[in-house]
């Protein structure tokens, strides 16, 4: 999937974003689990499933935190952790929170 590159995203943008790469997360937590050899380990990629899922419901709500309040962890474990995943979903989970933390209209 190519990213829409916007300067600003209305909430069903994120949650298509977020459709468009949870098939792709579970796709390689199935596959580590399965001992297929790849990117991230199974606990990373549960925590970035479970993430995106949370903003997802939020979003679906309208009960986004407000936007000085809204971050991601695993943004922070890429930099930080030394968290890997497959280097395309990586680059789509990073605009997904930019998204979520900066670009939505308010």
């Amino acid at each position: 999937m190519v990213l829409k590159r916007k300067v600003r995203y209305e909430i069903s943008d994120l949650i298509e974003e977020i459709d468009a790469v949870l098939p792709k997360v579970n796709k390689e937590l199935e596959n580590r689990k399965q001992g297929i050899p790849g990117y991230g380990e199974i606990d990373q990629l549960e925590a970035i499933k479970e993430e995106l899922e949370e903003i997802k419901k939020m979003a679906l709500e309208n009960k986004l935190p407000p936007k000085g309040e809204r971050w991601v962890r695993y943004r922070w474990y890429f930099t930080h952790e030394d968290w890997e995943v497959e280097p395309l979903l990586e680059e789509n989970l990073k605009e997904i929170a930019d998204i979520y933390h900066r670009k939505l209209r308010e």
